[in-house]
């Protein structure tokens, strides 16, 4: 096996302790004295290789399910990796959205399978063609993979998507895995868990993004009981089990989801204005921006990937550039962070785009 090099990964791991960083994914981190409770005196020599049976109780109740259907992991990473292990084998096909979070496009190929891209539609707001992923379908089609809410757009799937899949899915013998890392951001209009259409859905999601508890490193899977059997035989060869403590915590910040997601709105809410007042200032610059979520891709009106390095480079500013999601001439941007970062950032992201443009008219 070979694997793709995770390159958004080393863009971000290059990146020094003061730039300001513009493409965070997850909303500002939750600290752990905001919990406002100590710790039971656990058991550290006890582990669960599936996770706990009362967190497995939570996370099903997210998605409609039964505990059984659950397997708990070290991160939703983790939990993509070991479903993409379990359901593809060399000469296998897998489709995959355009532009995706690249672990999710990229593991399929490290596992031998080929690749398809389908796009989703910029100008319809980023909606999934799903006539193009129809047309895809191929007798070694194993693997449909997707994000809900998609990363880096923030675009949903609806449910009448989703019963189309589940529909072409057992049609065609395949499997659907949606990463739902985002899916809760939608907030009021969250789209549907995959979960609740069949079978043929493998669903992952975390407490990374929404939560901001990204330091606890749980994920999970849910999937019918033969699929989630295959997973958890792949993950007897990694992690076995997840730990302990970050188990206690989840299941804490679980039983208090209302809470946590009320805090990520209060954040996306407050600094989504900032990034429309930006987009109003640039509009040269071509960007849908949801009324839900933390996330958008804009395509600036210079070279994106010239910018991005004269914003590391120069102006001590990370944006995330889009040739990493498969499409180059965007970027994405994460506004769940600090709102004073987000506008100091976008003012120097103004400053970079200023010169390009210069320099693109000779005029530098």
């Amino acid at each position: 096996m070979e694997f793709p090099e995770f390159g958004l990964l080393r863009w971000f791991e290059d990146l020094g302790p003061d730039h300001l960083h513009l493409s965070k994914s997850e909303v500002l981190g939750f600290r752990f004295s905001e919990f406002g409770r100590e710790l039971p005196d656990l058991d550290l020599g006890v582990a669960v290789p599936k996770g706990t049976p009362e967190l497995r109780s939570l996370i099903g109740a997210e998605h409609q399910t039964w505990p059984e259907q659950v397997l708990v992991c070290n991160g939703a990473s983790e939990a993509n990796f070991l479903a993409h292990a379990a359901l593809l084998s060399p000469g296998d096909e897998a489709i995959v959205e355009v532009p995706q979070y690249p672990p999710l496009r990229d593991s399929p190929i490290g596992f031998g399978a080929t690749v398809k891209g389908v796009p989703r539609l910029a100008a319809e707001t980023w909606r999934l063609d799903l006539d193009a992923l129809e047309a895809a379908i191929t007798a070694k089609t194993r693997l449909v993979v997707l994000t809900n809410l998609n990363n880096p757009t923030d675009a949903a799937l609806t449910g009448a998507e989703l019963k189309r899949l589940a529909d072409l899915a057992e049609a065609h013998d395949f499997r659907v895995h949606i990463d739902e890392t985002f899916r809760e951001l939608g907030i009021e209009d969250a789209p549907p868990s995959g979960t609740r259409f069949g079978p043929r859905f493998v669903v992952t999601s975390t407490l990374t993004k929404a939560f901001g508890l990204g330091g606890l490193r749980i994920g999970w899977v849910v999937a019918a009981p033969d699929v989630l059997a295959r997973i958890k035989a792949v993950k007897d060869y990694a992690s076995v089990c997840p730990g302990r403590v970050s188990e206690e915590l989840a299941m804490w910040a679980l039983e208090r989801k209302s809470g946590f997601l009320a805090r990520a709105k209060r954040i996306c809410d407050a600094n989504r204005p900032i990034v429309r007042a930006w987009l109003d200032r640039n509009p040269d610059v071509e960007c849908v921006l949801p009324d839900h979520g933390n996330l958008c891709f804009p395509r600036p009106s210079v070279d994106a990937d010239r910018l991005a390095d004269l914003l590391r480079d120069q102006y001590k500013v990370a944006i995330a550039p889009g040739r990493f999601f498969g499409m180059p001439e965007h970027f994405r941007i994460g506004y769940g962070g600090i709102g004073a970062d987000l506008e100091r950032g976008l003012d120097r992201v103004d400053q970079a785009m200023k010169i390009l443009r210069k320099k693109a008219r000779g005029t530098d």
